[in-house]
């Protein structure tokens, strides 16, 4: 398989990725109990940056992801149309998406009480794995990307054709009537 055929993979799969990871943000269980016993996992926070991000999680990671999954979405669309910019604006969306990711999972893990760190544990962990899968597929899409740059920029330049200083006429050979009839006996 070529680097084309392992950037659309690479597409497909962080389509279906970002898709499973937004269900499991979206659902993600914040208070044990009924009613009357409700017991959340996190601990009261003061206002600031990680009270921001436990009171706006849900709307950030929808954000996030169907962003990512446009992009994603682009990418496939940029190599089906051998479009090199578009494999670059993904490198880069990605890893940006996967450094804010990384930074709200580390902050809201900071907040869990102490009762339930094994999930922010499992969580970081589900977050460090996607973060290699999505890595492992970087280098492909930017060899493609740098070969459809490099094609480019070959095909883009005019072709200079050389020219003899002798011309192609003075270069035939003499043609007399002998050689264009051939005597019958």
């Amino acid at each position: 398989m070529n680097a084309r055929m392992y950037s659309f993979m690479v597409g497909i799969f962080s389509v279906l990725n970002t898709i499973q990871f937004l269900i499991f943000d979206l659902n993600q269980i914040t208070f044990f109990g009924y009613e009357e016993d409700r017991f959340n996992i996190y601990s009261d926070i003061k206002p600031g940056l990680v009270f921001w991000l436990m009171a706006y999680r849900k709307e950030l990671s929808s954000c996030l992801s169907v962003t990512t999954i446009s992009v994603s979405c682009f990418l496939l669309y940029c190599i089906h149309m051998n479009i090199y910019l578009g494999l670059v604006i993904y490198a880069m969306w990605l890893f940006t998406y996967e450094v804010i990711s990384f930074t709200m999972v580390l902050l809201i893990s900071r907040a869990t009480k102490e009762q339930f760190k094994e999930l922010s544990y499992l969580n970081l962990i589900f977050q460090v794995s996607r973060m290699l899968l999505h890595f492992c597929g970087l280098p492909s899409v930017t060899k493609h990307a740098y070969c459809l740059y490099k094609d480019r920029k070959i095909s883009g330049k005019p072709a200079h054709q050389t020219r003899s200083s002798i011309s192609t006429v003075d270069s035939w050979s003499p043609v007399r009537l002998g050689t264009w009839y051939r005597k019958r006996n």
